[in-house]
């Protein structure tokens, strides 16, 4: 296989599983959505270490995600 078809293999899979982790922090996202939501409505109780632990999580999916697709992108858009 030539460099060129490597990259793209490469830069394919990166881009997919960068898309997979975006998918997981916009769960996460709505997740919190929901929490949030029985909060208010004291469905549930607040608590600090629940808030942080998912705005924590959902930092590092998201710029894990982010980082996998734009080194996917640069890889297939790579010329040799």
């Amino acid at each position: 296989m030539t460099s060129q078809t490597i990259n793209k293999v490469n830069g394919g899979i990166s881009i997919f599983y960068g898309i997979g982790f975006l998918i997981t922090a916009i769960s996460i996202l709505i997740g919190a959505g929901n929490w949030l939501y029985k909060v208010f409505t004291q469905q549930r109780e607040f608590d600090w270490a629940t808030l942080i632990g998912i705005t924590v999580i959902f930092i590092i999916m998201a710029l894990f995600g982010y980082s996998l697709t734009r080194v996917g992108f640069e890889q297939i858009e790579k010329r040799k």
